[in-house]
């Protein structure tokens, strides 16, 4: 009897310890929402398993272990709330799937999917070396739409996928499919979206239920593609879709004066936006509006401009769905509060926790939920509250006064 109980003593310590801490939405993702350590995830279903691709900005994580030690240890949980775990394995000979470039850590592998309950999460556990936390969990929604994607957007020479959801047009790129297909129907839609409303506004956005398809065309699977117009377009083979934005110059930097002035619509009044739109000379009329907020300090003025933008860019990076990444919700946000302190998710929802540092305890909080959406799966909503003005227009102002550096 003494032996039975040691074992099963045992045999609980090791599964509390191979647990995660806490449940996933306890823990702080913000890791995802920061250039330097994102990790980038792209799914491809086929009849009885998920090609999962993985790219991670910070090769670090991996390049210095040995390849025998490498491991990336995951579970699959049937929701965020609860550690409800119905899988838990590793992702075989890791050392030997791992590839390095220049900038980027890759892997791929394939998740068998029998047995598994949908929806669910898989949890990705990825060593960690820049913060204090031992480990951070990657997390990667499971849910009945991922199991018809059969279609991804490929990088030319590596047929690696983009792991992004837009493409210059000037840039050329591939289609591949887990399906026996030749040719796919590229959709091009018209999509003029406006920017999103103040975190307070409570008025219903101007936006049509459906959008007007431009033209349609055959391209075949494999072979290289440009998209010659800027927009949004969708890949269709009749059984799966994905859709993507085509920008023009070097989105997700914007670059013309007339770009720049477009996201200034966050923090400036309607009078000083037709100005700008107005000026016959836009660059120099932008030039004049920081030097103005900087009360002509050029080297703010250079600061200001460097952050403000630099926000917008990483804004297009990690919330570019059916519409540019800075006129979504959560783009609003990033750029005017800049990166969340906290993030947490559950399957449907994030919530984002800003800690002011100079206000010892002051937080706020936002909720954005994800909303269905034809052409992604990307698109939240915020949960929009009058409460929000003050903290709205506070920052705004500090924006406007050149104190947002201060930060």
């Amino acid at each position: 009897m003494k032996k039975i109980f040691v074992y099963f003593f045992f045999l609980t310590l090791i599964c509390v310890a191979c647990a995660p801490k806490q449940v996933l939405y306890r823990q702080n993702l913000d890791f995802v929402y920061i250039p330097a350590t994102t990790i980038d995830y792209d799914l491809l279903a086929d009849k009885d398993s998920l090609h999962v691709f993985l790219k991670f900005a910070d090769q670090g994580l991996f390049k210095d272990v040995p390849k025998g030690q490498l491991k990336l240890p995951y579970t699959i949980s049937l929701s965020y709330e609860r550690a409800e775990i119905i899988r838990r394995d590793s992702v075989r000979q890791l050392g030997q799937r791992l590839t390095f470039s220049d900038d980027f850590a890759y892997v791929d592998f394939k998740l068998p999917l029998a047995g598994i309950t949908l929806p669910s999460v898989l949890q990705l556990q990825i060593p960690q070396h820049i913060t204090d936390r031992e480990y951070l969990w990657l997390d990667i929604p499971l849910r009945r739409e991922i199991l018809a994607k059969r279609l991804i957007a490929a990088d030319v020479n590596s047929d690696l996928p983009l792991f992004r959801s837009y493409v210059n047009t000037f840039e050329s790129f591939k289609v591949l499919s887990s399906l026996p297909l030749t040719k796919v129907q590229l959709k091009q839609y018209e999509a003029d979206f406006p920017a999103a409303l103040p975190p307070f506004s409570l008025s219903q956005k101007n936006v049509p239920p459906t959008l007007r398809l431009i033209q349609t065309s055959e391209i075949d699977i494999g072979e290289n593609i440009t998209l010659a117009a800027e927009g949004l377009y969708v890949l269709d083979s009749g059984e799966s879709t994905t859709s993507m934005i085509a920008g023009a110059n070097q989105y997700p930097e914007l670059s013309t004066a007339r770009e720049l002035i477009e996201p200034l619509i966050y923090m400036t009044s309607a009078e000083e936006r037709k100005k700008l739109y107005g000026a016959t000379e836009p660059k120099q009329a932008l030039d004049r509006f920081w030097l103005n907020i900087a009360n002509q300090d050029q080297t703010l003025a250079k600061g200001l401009i460097k952050e403000y933008y630099q926000r917008v860019k990483e804004a297009n990076i990690f919330f570019s769905s059916h519409k540019d990444g800075w006129l979504t919700d959560r783009g609003m946000l990033y750029i005017i509060f800049g990166k969340p302190s906290a993030v947490n998710r559950r399957l449907n929802a994030e919530e984002w926790t800003y800690i002011r540092r100079r206000d010892v305890g002051a937080a706020f909080k936002f909720t954005l939920i994800k909303k269905p959406n034809t052409f992604t799966q990307n698109h939240y909503e915020l949960v929009r509250r009058p409460e929000y003005e003050f903290v709205w227009y506070s920052t705004v102002e500090k924006w406007r006064r050149g104190t947002i550096l201060e930060e």
